[in-house]
C-alpha cells in the first residue's frame, strides 16, 4: 500500500531520490491513476515504463489527457476541425517519436495497450483555447485502502526536465495532515479539464489513437507483462545503469509501418499494384498536394513486408526537400541511424562508405538514404550506390529534374532495378527529348502507373485538395513601354514562320523574346493592378495567409527581380502599415522560421520567386497573387498546388493573377497580329487552365472574354492543347 512506502516531500533530478524511483514505487501500490501529461514524449513514458505492468496485476485503472502541440492557425480553426484531423497530428508525433523508443518505451505502450483492450484506461487529447500548451503536471495516485498520493511541479516530462535538468515534483499524502485540501482541489482541476466543463481547453476523445496503439502494439498477457518489467527493473538497477537512457535504441521494434491509422487511400494502393505489375516501374503523376511521399513509401512499406528488408535512395531537388523527407521517414519507422543524408551540408563519405563495405561482404543492412540531385551526380556517391543497388529501391522526386541533360547522363548509366518517379508534371516543358528519357528510364508512359490529377483530388471524398477561386487581373503596356514593345515585335516579325505561327528556334529570336519579356514584367501598370487586389483583399479581410509571387532572376538581372520584389512590399507597407509582410528568397537563412511565422499567422503575405515552386508545404497558405507570367505549365501548376492543401479553416483557396498584356484595342496592328496572337495564346493557355477547375469558372472567362475575342481564341481549345503536352 502507499503508505508502506517512504514517499518523499520532494523528489530532484539528479538526487538519490528521482522522479522514476517514486513512479515505479507508487504506480506499484496503486488501483487508480489520474494522470495530467502535458507532453506525450519518448521521454515520459520511460519514466513511467517501471511499476506499471504491476500497476496493471493490481487491477489498476487509469485517466489521462495529454497535450496536442498545435500551431496558432489550428487552435484558431480547432472548433471546425475534425477529431480525427487532430488525432492524426498526434498520431503522425507518435510514429515519429517510435524510431526512438527503447525496450522501457516499448514496454509502457504494451502496458497501456492492454488497458485500452481491458477497457480500463480512458485517454482524453486537450487544447488550450487561447493557443499555447496545456502545461500542467499533476496526478493523483490512489491504492486499495483509498489512500491518495497527489504529485505537481516544476517537472517536465520530457527528456531534459527528467534526466538531465534539475528539476522537481512536490508530494502530497492523505494521511498527513493538512494535505486533504490541496489533493481535493487537485482532483476537482482534474475533472473540470477531463469532463469537457473547463472554459480554458477543449477536450476530445481520440478513437482512432486507441486504434493506432492496439494495432501497433498488440496486448501480450499480464505474465508476459510482469516478466518484462522484472528485466527492466534488474536493468535498471544494475552499475551500467547510468548508461542507460530513453534513446537505447530497440533492434526488436524497428518494424516499418503506415503512418496513419486509417491505412492508404485506394490510389495509394492501387499505385503500388501497378507499380509492381509494370515490373517495378512507374511515374507517379499526382497533382501537388495529394501525397505523393506516402504513396511512394508504401510501395517501400508494400516491399518491406514482402522481403523483410528496405534499400531505398531517394533523390531530391533541394535541401528544404531532404529536411520534408527525413521526416516522412520517421513517420513510417525509419530509425535515424538507419537514414542517411547526403548533400553539401553532411559529412556522407564516412557512414556510406562504411555501409557499402557490410554490403560488399555479404552483410544485410537496411538503410533510407535521401541525397540532392546535385550530390547525387558525384562520382564516389555513385560508385558506392552501385555496391549497394542489388534490392535498392529508387525514388526520384520532383522527377522533372531527371530530363536535364546533366542528371540523365548519370541515369543512364544506372542499373537500380527498381524505380519510382514522383512529380505532378512529368512532362518536361517544350523538352521532348527530356520528357522521352524520363519515361524510358522509368518504363513508364501515360495514363502512367500512378495518375491522380487535380481534378480527381479536388472532388473526391473526402477531397484531398481545396477547391479554388480563380481572379485574372489584366496590365496594359503604357505607351512608353508600348513603343518598345511594338519596335522589337517589328524586328520579330522576321523570324516568325506564317505558315507553322510559330517563332523560329535560334538564338536572335530567342534575345529579341527576352527582351520584349522583360518589358512585361517590369510593366508599370502592374503595379496599379496589384494595389487594386490588396485592397480588395483588404476590404474583404482575407489580406493573410498570402503568398506574392515575383518573377524570378533567370528571365531578366537579379538585382531587377529583388527591385520588383521591394516594390511589391512597399505598396503593401505604405498603405496597409498593418499587413506584416517578409521576403522569402532562395539564399536566404531562417527560412524555415519565415514559414513557420507565415503559418502561425504573424506573417500576413510572404514575397518569392522561383524557390516557393518546390518543397514547400504551407496548408494554411489561402491566397496567391501571381505577378509574373511564366510559360512553363511546371511552375505554375505547382504554384497553384501550393495554395490548395487542405486546411480546416480554409473554405477555399483564391488565386490572383496578373496578365500584362500589349494595350491591343488602341493599337491595333494588322502587319504583326498573327506573331501577336501566337505569343498571346501561350500566356492564356495558363489562364484557361487556372479557369478550367475554378470554382468560379464562368466568371473567370469572362474577365478575358474581351482578349479572347480579340485574338479568336476559345477557352476549350487552349485546355485541350495544353493536355495534349
Amino acid at each position: 500500500m502507499l503508505r508502506d512506502i517512504d514517499i518523499k516531500y520532494r523528489y530532484s533530478t539528479g538526487s538519490k531520490d528521482t522522479p522514476i524511483q517514486f513512479f515505479t514505487d507508487t504506480l506499484s501500490n496503486s488501483v487508480n491513476f489520474d494522470l495530467g501529461l502535458g507532453f506525450f514524449s519518448s521521454a515520459s513514458i520511460n519514466v513511467l515504463a517501471t511499476g506499471f505492468a504491476r500497476f496493471i496485476s493490481n487491477g489498476g485503472k487509469m485517466r489521462m489527457y495529454i497535450n496536442q502541440n498545435l500551431s496558432d492557425e489550428d487552435v484558431k480553426a480547432i472548433s471546425s476541425m475534425p477529431t480525427e484531423m487532430l488525432e492524426e497530428k498526434l498520431i503522425a508525433d507518435v510514429a515519429a517519436m517510435t524510431s526512438l523508443l527503447s525496450k522501457r518505451d516499448k514496454h509502457f505502450f504494451n502496458c497501456l495497450s492492454y488497458l485500452i483492450c481491458s477497457h480500463r484506461i480512458d485517454i482524453k487529447i486537450v487544447v488550450p483555447k487561447a493557443g499555447g500548451i496545456a502545461h500542467q503536471k499533476f496526478g493523483i495516485l490512489t491504492d486499495a485502502n483509498n489512500d491518495k498520493v497527489c504529485f505537481s511541479g516544476s517537472l517536465n516530462f520530457t527528456a531534459s526536465a527528467l534526466l538531465r535538468n534539475i528539476e522537481t515534483i512536490d508530494c502530497y499524502t492523505s494521511w498527513e495532515e493538512g494535505n486533504i485540501g490541496r489533493i481535493e482541489k487537485s482532483e476537482d482541476d482534474f475533472e473540470t479539464i477531463f469532463s469537457g466543463k473547463s472554459e480554458a481547453v477543449l477536450t476530445y476523445e481520440p478513437t482512432v489513437l486507441k486504434d493506432f496503439i492496439k494495432t501497433k502494439y498488440p496486448s501480450p498477457d499480464i505474465e508476459q507483462l510482469l516478466e518484462e518489467e522484472a528485466e527492466l527493473i534488474t536493468k535498471l538497477s544494475s552499475p551500467n545503469a547510468s548508461s542507460f537512457t530513453p534513446y537505447e535504441l530497440d533492434a526488436d521494434n524497428e518494424e516499418l509501418h503506415f503512418p496513419y491509422s486509417t491505412g492508404p487511400f485506394e490510389y495509394q494502393t492501387n499505385a503500388y499494384k501497378n507499380w509492381v505489375k509494370n515490373n517495378y516501374h512507374g511515374i507517379f503523376a499526382m497533382a501537388t498536394g495529394t501525397g505523393k511521399t506516402i504513396t511512394s513509401l508504401n510501395c517501400v512499406l508494400q516491399e518491406y513486408k514482402r522481403t523483410g528488408v528496405y534499400n531505398v535512395l531517394i533523390l531530391v531537388p533541394s535541401i528544404d526537400l531532404v529536411n520534408q523527407w527525413i521526416g516522412e521517414v520517421a513517420k513510417f519507422n525509419v530509425p535515424s541511424h538507419k537514414t542517411y543524408v547526403v548533400n553539401g551540408q553532411t559529412d556522407w563519405r564516412k557512414s556510406l562508405t562504411q555501409l557499402s563495405t557490410v554490403i560488399k561482404w555479404g552483410g544485410t543492412q537496411d538503410f533510407v538514404i535521401i541525397s540532392t540531385y546535385d550530390s547525387f551526380k558525384n562520382p564516389y556517391f555513385l560508385d558506392l550506390i552501385e555496391v549497394m543497388n542489388e534490392n535498392m529501391i529508387l525514388i526520384a522526386d520532383e522527377a522533372h529534374n531527371v530530363g536535364s541533360p546533366q542528371v540523365r547522363e548519370v541515369f543512364e548509366k544506372l542499373t537500380i532495378k527498381k524505380r519510382i518517379a514522383l512529380s505532378a508534371t512529368p512532362k518536361r516543358a517544350y523538352d521532348i527529348e527530356g520528357t522521352m528519357a524520363i519515361e524510358s528510364f522509368f518504363n513508364d508512359q501515360p495514363p502512367y502507373c500512378c495518375s491522380f490529377s487535380m481534378e480527381e483530388a479536388i472532388h473526391c471524398n473526402p477531397p484531398r485538395l481545396m477547391e479554388y477561386l480563380y481572379f485574372p487581373r489584366i496590365a496594359y503596356l503604357d505607351e512608353v513601354e508600348m513603343r518598345k514593345y511594338i519596335k522589337l515585335t517589328k524586328v520579330l516579325l522576321q523570324y516568325f514562320n506564317k505558315d507553322e505561327l510559330s517563332l523560329k528556334n535560334n538564338k536572335e529570336a530567342t534575345e529579341l523574346l527576352m527582351k520584349r519579356k522583360r518589358i512585361i514584367h517590369k510593366a508599370q501598370d502592374k503595379y496599379r493592378v496589384f494595389e487594386d487586389i490588396i485592397s480588395e483583399l483588404v476590404e474583404q479581410n482575407k489580406a493573410e495567409y498570402c503568398f506574392v509571387y515575383a518573377p524570378e532572376g533567370k528571365d531578366f538581372r537579379v538585382d531587377d527581380s529583388q527591385r520588383i520584389l521591394e516594390t511589391l512590399k512597399d505598396i503593401v507597407n505604405t498603405k496597409y502599415p498593418d499587413i506584416t509582410t517578409n521576403t522569402y528568397l532562395g539564399g536566404e537563412k531562417h527560412k524555415k522560421e519565415k514559414l513557420k511565422s507565415f503559418a502561425d499567422g504573424h506573417i500576413d503575405m510572404l514575397f518569392a520567386m522561383k524557390c516557393l515552386d518546390e518543397g514547400v508545404d504551407v496548408p494554411r497558405a489561402e491566397v496567391g497573387v501571381f505577378t509574373s507570367s511564366t510559360g512553363n505549365p511546371r511552375q505554375f501548376i505547382q504554384r497553384r498546388g501550393r495554395l490548395l492543401r487542405v486546411h480546416p479553416k480554409k473554405r477555399f483557396a483564391r488565386i490572383y493573377d496578373i496578365i500584362v498584356v500589349p494595350n491591343y484595342k488602341l493599337y491595333p496592328d494588322a502587319e504583326t497580329y498573327e506573331m501577336e496572337r501566337s505569343l498571346v495564346k501561350g500566356e492564356l493557355t495558363r489562364v484557361a487552365y487556372f479557369a478550367s477547375l475554378a470554382s468560379n469558372y464562368h466568371l473567370a472567362c469572362e474577365s478575358i472574354q474581351d482578349m479572347l475575342d480579340y485574338y479568336n481564341l476559345e477557352v476549350s481549345t487552349l485546355i485541350k492543347e495544353l493536355e495534349k503536352q
